[in-house]
């Protein structure tokens, strides 16, 4: 950090109005940015301890709701989203008679802060943020996440403890802090493995909600984005959807196997048997020879994004014992019913 000296009767450079020898001054060589970043975490706190104090009862409410759409959570995982959903609740929960726990707060706060820059800080809060997207850079003070559904870059500033990798796939929630962001309370990040995947099924989950704009879809579901996004590598669950014949579900299980010994993408298989789910459920079709449907289901999956094996309807057809018209058909019968989502899933991987 750099630091600042200045005549110890000038105004302080902080902004307090007071000079400089009253304020920051009675501390040698104090980098102001040190003592702004402490207090705007000191603010961070505040605004939890103001949350619990008069919502708590929301809060809790609100979590239980959370709880019954969150699958599969462990004891720990839950303490650990109890924690998160205290801090999205104060920026984005929503409340019956003010727009939400963090105006409150910055409603009430705002006259007892003295210094004019962390007044600003404290008012531009309204304009809180929820991001996904990789990490494209890192340094010491600094992080910068790609949003992987707007595209915008946002330049999060790093104080305390917080210590994150580049090239991490991560999820926060940003307070304005100036130009750049600070996050609130954390960067949460997931290996970078699979970054392009995450973002993948983020765009997937966005394209198959109602929403509209992106930011709005980030900031209501945040929560769940976080929950499911890595458990979508292991595909959709199979096991509770209801096949209406025996055909039906071998197609999902020899896709599934198949993919596996070519040695595909985790999200392509589970995009695979999710549009065959889709056709089964608009369609009902009683499936007499499997094999002709995964090699139709196999090239209509080829044609949407990239796979290691990929084949001509002539390879696939002869890898299934078929011939290519034969393919051409069951790709053709396939695509016409779930077309809507496959140019869902073609616009949100170009854009």
């Amino acid at each position: 950090m750099s630091t600042v000296k200045v005549s110890r009767n000038e105004p302080c450079p902080c902004g307090s109005g007071k000079k400089y020898k009253k304020c920051c001054g009675s501390r040698d060589a104090v980098s102001i940015k040190d003592v702004l970043n402490h207090e705007v975490l000191e603010l961070q706190k505040e605004a939890r301890v103001f949350a619990f104090t008069h919502f708590e009862d929301d809060m809790k409410e609100d979590f239980k709701d959370l709880l019954e759409i969150l699958e599969d959570i462990e004891p720990q995982e839950k303490e650990f989203y109890e924690f998160v959903h205290s801090f999205w609740y104060i920026l984005f929960g929503t409340l019956d008679d003010v727009e939400s726990v963090m105006d409150e707060f910055i409603y009430s706060k705002l006259p007892a802060v003295a210094r004019p820059r962390l007044k600003s800080i404290l008012k531009s809060w309204e304009d809180s943020k929820a991001a996904a997207g990789k990490l494209i850079e890192v340094t010491e003070d600094k992080a910068v996440i790609e949003d992987c559904l707007t595209g915008k870059i946002y330049n999060v500033s790093l104080f305390g403890d917080m210590e994150v990798n580049e090239g991490n796939f991560a999820f926060a929630m940003l307070l304005p802090y100036g130009e750049e962001f600070v996050a609130f309370p954390a960067i949460f990040d997931l290996p970078g493995d699979n970054a392009a995947q995450f973002a993948d099924y983020i765009h997937y989950s966005f394209e198959e909600s109602e929403y509209e704009n992106p930011e709005e879809y980030m900031a209501e579901f945040l929560i769940d984005l976080m929950n499911d996004t890595p458990k979508s590598l292991a595909g959709p669950n199979m096991d509770n959807f209801d096949w209406p014949t025996k055909g039906a579900e071998q197609v999902a299980n020899m896709f599934r196997d198949d993919m596996i010994k070519a040695d595909e993408e985790p999200w392509l298989i589970g995009m695979g048997i999710s549009l065959w789910m889709e056709y089964i459920g608009k369609t009902g079709k009683q499936v007499k020879k499997p094999d002709n449907y995964v090699a139709g289901l196999r090239y209509l999956v080829s044609t949407i994004a990239p796979v290691k094996e990929n084949l001509t309807q002539k390879e696939f057809g002869e890898l299934y014992g078929i011939n290519a018209n034969r393919v051409s058909n069951y790709y053709g019968e396939i695509y016409d019913a779930v077309e809507k989502t496959i140019i869902e899933l073609i616009e949100s991987s170009n854009s």
